[in-house]
């Protein structure tokens, strides 16, 4: 990993922060334990792992640096929505929306916020702020398009 945006510093720095980098080579004719594990069909193959080892984000192909640590940053979020452990989920959430607002990533990163911010507060409105946001910042999104009912929801 010190080629394209792993060479960023500001990338670097990120993954030995809040991670800890795995790579593995990748042989198609022959696949690694690591490949079978975990259903690698191409590369580079991104996994956000929880402790345990269970698979919370994953993501395919190289990307930009600012898309890069969204993704990891999303991924970081969801190993908090995925147990429950909302309060720290929307922060997670929050962080990659305000840092990386063009990113890929971004539009999932709202719907989940609208979503943790739901199931946090029990106050539906919180959805329908994230399809409002969704529509205004990123209509062509699928999100957007999963958002809809929401749209439903008074303010």
């Amino acid at each position: 990993m010190n080629t394209g945006p792993y060479s960023d510093e500001k990338v670097r720095k990120f993954l030995q922060e809040q991670f800890i980098p795995l790579r593995s080579e990748c042989f198609w004719d022959k696949p690694t334990e690591p490949m079978q594990r975990f259903g690698i069909k191409w590369t580079p193959t991104f996994l956000v792992l929880d402790p345990d080892g269970k698979e919370h984000h994953r993501f395919v192909g190289y990307v930009p640096s600012d898309d890069l640590i969204a993704n990891l940053g999303l991924g970081k979020g969801k190993i908090f929505y995925d147990t429950d452990r909302m309060a720290e989920a929307i922060m997670r959430f929050q962080a990659v929306i305000d840092r990386h607002p063009n990113a890929g990533a971004t539009p999932e990163a709202v719907f989940l916020l609208g979503v943790a911010g739901y199931k946090h507060s029990h106050d539906p409105k919180e959805l329908r702020r994230a399809y409002e946001t969704l529509k205004a910042k990123y209509p062509q999104s699928e999100w957007t398009r999963r958002a809809d009912p929401y749209s439903a929801i008074p303010l």
